[in-house]
């Protein structure tokens, strides 16, 4: 008996959509912008609530592509590991032809690296 489950297509999740060309990143999901255009930061409360109220409608196979100043990107990327416990990065590489790499951090890959790093003689 054939299931008539539908896996939940994955979205990609912009930190600032500023003009911008996302369309290569379209293969990987709909294009969610967390934040638009300018960006005040006379309130960084606000802008850190802002951020936090996006990324919290992520699930955890969604994509973060980090566009924008770094100040959202950071806040953005520490939200959604806190939500989830692993990030799917998308990574703009100019270089190859204008292409999306992928970039996927877990909460054990975070482990083992400070492990290899504890283990190591900090040389």
């Amino acid at each position: 008996m054939e299931s008539t489950a539908t896996v939940e297509e994955a979205r990609v999740f912009v930190t600032n959509l500023a003009g911008h060309d996302y369309t290569k990143a379209e293969k990987y999901g709909k294009i969610v912008p967390i934040t638009h255009g300018y960006v005040s930061f006379q309130s960084l409360d606000r802008v850190k609530f802002q951020i936090t109220e996006e990324v919290y409608k992520s699930k955890p196979h969604d994509w973060l592509l980090l566009s924008g100043t770094p100040l959202l990107s950071v806040v953005a990327a520490t939200v959604w590991f806190a939500i989830h416990h692993q990030i799917n990065l998308l990574v703009y590489d100019q270089k190859d032809s204008g292409k999306y790499r992928e970039l996927k951090i877990t909460q054990k890959n975070v482990h083992d690296m400070l492990t290899v790093l504890e283990g190591s003689d900090g040389a």
